[in-house]
């Protein structure tokens, strides 16, 4: 009876042995496939950050952004008065082409042609800015009302 008991309990350490070292190649199998995903995504990681770092470096040598090109839109019936307004207020924003776009102000920028006084050939108008877009590309929505002069009595 005891070399019966001690036949069931070498066979159930035999079993649990056999069982554990299966399980250590399996697992250890996992573990290192798992290591190595570990170890590749550190590098890809790592390549990352250089590209990111690369980029990074570019951009903040990158040329700054400047004011290129000026369009005025004017809300005038007539076409040559309004070529002659908007020529005119062209002009008038001329200055800011080549400046860098951080260092304008918006709101001086609308005061440039705001209440401000065009005289084309035959009429004078009071502009006002109605819409400013401010990038690359100077974008100007203008109100322009006629001012009708007023003749001045003898005193």
């Amino acid at each position: 009876m005891i070399s019966r008991l001690k036949f069931i309990i070498a066979g159930f350490i035999l079993g649990f042995l056999v069982g554990a070292a299966t399980l250590n190649l399996i697992l250890g199998r996992h573990l290192d496939n798992a290591e190595l995903e570990i170890k590749k995504l550190r590098s890809d990681l790592a390549d990352q950050y250089e590209k990111t770092t690369l980029l990074e470096e570019k951009l903040a040598v990158r040329q700054k952004l400047t004011v290129d090109e000026i369009m005025v839109n004017a809300n005038l019936e007539d076409e040559f008065e309004k070529l002659e307004v908007e020529s005119t207020a062209k002009k008038l924003l001329k200055v800011l082409k080549g400046k860098e776009l951080k260092e304008l102000d918006p709101t001086l920028v609308i005061n440039i042609l705001d209440r401000r006084i065009v005289e084309t050939p035959e009429h004078k108008y009071r502009i006002t800015v109605k819409g400013t877009l401010i990038s690359e590309r100077i974008i100007m929505y203008i109100d322009a009302e006629e001012i009708k002069d007023v003749p001045l009595g003898n005193f």
